[in-house]
């Protein structure tokens, strides 16, 4: 869980990496294709590896790309409900994780991760209620948003599950170049091109992006969910959260309200909850 949870701090930081790149002119799919292509060169010295493991690479591709396409979901969303309603419908997945491993999976449900998540869903709306949430509400935005968090749930599992059977470099690779292949089809589908940086400060901040928030980040979360299992990785990820209330904090001078550093300390208290708790495991197993 504390691997994982490291990890999510570099999902945290993406915010600051991410508003420097579109000051620099960078669309989000241009950004996100050259995250995974910056991600995935890191990874061409263990091309070999992914060659020889065919069918591992394939799934750690497809599993890749299918969470990351079905990330647009999230854009989408934004255009239709207000931003607050739509990273609290976000962080639903610990609960999504938690109905999938005991529906999907057949794992035993702990009191302890089923109160855990419930506490990062009070937390998300004590932080993010003071901003608002509008009245009159999208019913397809709506659907929409609750796409990514099932997606991320259901990743997750795939992560604690059928990726853990793979080596760390077909693992990454994999997923890495399934982000890729969807990011840069998409941007060509839905906007003719993938613009480059304009500026050194752009070209930093894509390579920031690339490596503190994809190879670290995503890299401690595949390595770290086989071993803490499905439902606490999702606990632990809320982490995120937590980082990327600080970088508004510290880099925009974003005030932090009481009810958010309550908030903020229940998210950690989620985790410590479910740290304590037993891992749930199939009954195949």
């Amino acid at each position: 869980m504390a691997l994982v949870a490291l990890g999510a701090i570099g999902f945290g930081l993406m915010p600051l990496f991410a508003r420097t790149a579109y000051a620099d002119g960078l669309s989000a799919l241009s950004l996100l294709s050259w995250r995974f292509g910056f991600a995935f060169a890191c990874l061409l010295p263990f091309l070999p590896k992914l060659l020889a493991a065919k069918t591992d690479t394939l799934i750690a591709v497809l599993a890749g790309a299918g969470y990351m396409g079905i990330n647009l979901f999230y854009f989408l969303a934004l255009e239709r409900l207000t931003v607050a309603l739509t990273v609290l419908i976000l962080f639903t997945y610990p609960l999504f994780t938690i109905l999938i491993g005991w529906l999907g999976f057949r794992e035993k449900l702990t009191w302890q991760n089923a109160a855990a998540a419930v506490i990062v869903l009070l937390a998300a709306i004590l932080i993010l209620a003071p901003t608002g949430f509008s009245e009159a509400v999208d019913p397809v935005g709506l659907g929409m948003a609750f796409v990514p968090p099932a997606a991320y749930a259901l990743f997750v599992h795939i992560a604690a599950k059928r990726l853990s059977s793979m080596t760390i470099p077909v693992r990454l690779g994999g997923v890495f170049l399934g982000g890729l292949i969807a990011m840069v089809g998409l941007g060509l589908i839905m906007e003719g091109r993938i613009a480059a940086p304009a500026s050194a400060a752009g070209w930093g901040a894509a390579i920031a992006l690339a490596l503190l928030s994809t190879v670290f980040a995503l890299g401690l979360l595949l390595y770290g969910a086989p071993i803490a299992g499905a439902e606490r990785t999702a606990v632990a990820g809320a982490s995120e959260l937590v980082t990327a209330l600080i970088v508004g904090w510290l880099a925009y001078n974003e005030a932090l309200a009481p009810t958010t550093l309550v908030g903020a300390a229940m998210i950690i208290g989620a985790i410590l909850l479910a740290a304590r708790g037993e891992r749930q495991t199939s009954p195949a197993k």
